[in-house]
């Protein structure tokens, strides 16, 4: 099934000759769910509404909406709703903004930008014959305007065939940045004039660092295997932030997850702060999987609010849309549980309490989140 050209999906052709009890068998049906999802539940809600609206429906809303699917149950019923949603998300992430055009539309420097390479990482602010060059607020405009024109209302791709990625198995991701390109931004100690203040600055350190096993991303780290460790405070300042979505891939954390992606590391920390580059032997960004170990991680949530209007034609010929009137995104430090704020393992263990993730997950994200680095790095050296 196809979009139609007027931002309305369409989505099924539905037979009416067997619906003769249908209230709105040859009626046109309207009704819009604001800060709601699209499932059978919000539907059957908004169709009970219009059918106590009307003094001549006898209906409820689980029997109309059988005898207009033409279904034998409710659950067959519901699943025509639920289908045609979950059709309506895959054309959505079809039509999803590319991820790359801040960096130039091209995957490649996108992939070198999250290992921590690419102009982006490696230029510095400077003076060249008293004109400054290399001004990352002049040069990454398109960032900023992405942030404010897209990102904060569409969907936005997320590069799940990039090796940084593509197997992120306890959906979670951060990036760890080691230093600062930018100036008077109140974040990391980079400082004017840039040739003098400003060559090998450090972001605001917000986690120690505690060992790099390079084997869990050797594409990125371009040896096989190896470990760094990190005793005593030797790496200097560091930041980590990342984000989390749950395990239901129709959930709006899941489907908008590109968003959060493109917050955290492109517009919140590279255009607003101007932190950059990898620490040696891990991608800058990347699935938990293949990050640093480290002590905590700062952390992203997204409040989405989407609106969809349903619609029946009865009086035409029987087909039903939904169209999506539009999302709006708030990018908001996570609450975590037991008070615990802006912390990523905390926000998973939010995620575990609601049962949008389990405890063995949650396992698998402190081996990477570890607290205090004393016992890993113990643990790791008994290995070597």
């Amino acid at each position: 099934m196809k979009l139609s050209t007027a931002a309305t999906f369409l989505l099924s052709s539905l037979s009416m000759t067997n619906a003769q009890d249908a209230c709105f068998k040859t009626k046109n049906l309207n009704f819009n769910v604001e800060n709601g999802d699209c499932n059978s539940d919000e539907f059957l809600e908004a169709l009970q509404i219009k059918l106590d609206s009307r003094a001549q429906c006898t209906t409820t809303a689980e029997q109309e909406l059988i005898l207009l699917t033409e279904e034998a149950n409710i659950d067959d019923a519901r699943a025509v709703i639920d289908n045609l949603c979950q059709e309506a998300w895959e054309n959505k992430e079809d039509t999803a903004f590319d991820l790359n055009f801040p960096l130039g539309r091209s995957d490649k420097i996108l992939e070198e930008y999250f290992d921590g390479g690419s102009e982006a990482n490696w230029q510095r602010q400077t003076d060249d014959d008293g004109e400054d060059i290399y001004v990352l607020s002049d040069d990454f405009a398109r960032i900023d305007s992405m942030y404010e024109n897209r990102a904060q209302k569409m969907q936005i791709s997320y590069p799940s065939e990039m090796k940084n990625f593509e197997e992120c198995e306890v959906r979670a991701a951060y990036c760890c940045w080691i230093q600062d390109r930018q100036a008077n931004d109140n974040n990391g100690n980079c400082a004017t004039p840039y040739d003098e203040n400003c060559v090998d600055a450090d972001p605001g350190d917000n986690t120690d660092l505690c060992y790099v096993d390079m084997s869990n991303a050797p594409q990125s780290a371009h040896v096989a295997e190896g470990i760094a460790i990190f005793e005593d405070d030797t790496e200097g300042d560091v930041h980590c932030h990342g984000f989390a979505w749950g395990n239901d891939d129709t959930a709006a954390d899941a489907r908008y997850k590109g968003n959060n992606l493109f917050y955290v590391s492109l517009y919140d920390h590279f255009y607003q702060r101007g932190y950059v580059r990898n620490v040696p032997g891990a991608p800058m960004c990347g699935c938990a999987e293949q990050m640093p170990i480290v002590s905590r991680a700062d952390c992203t949530e997204m409040a989405i609010t989407e609106t969809y209007r349903y619609r029946y034609l009865g009086a035409v010929d029987g087909t039903f849309y939904v169209i999506h009137r539009g999302a709006e995104i708030e990018y908001n430090a996570c609450e975590g549980a037991n008070g615990n704020n802006n912390d990523l393992e905390a926000y998973y263990e939010r995620l575990v309490d609601e049962e949008r993730a389990d405890g063995a997950e949650l396992e698998a994200l402190q081996e990477r989140l570890v607290g205090d680095c004393a016992d890993p790095i113990a643990a790791v050296v008994a290995e070597l």
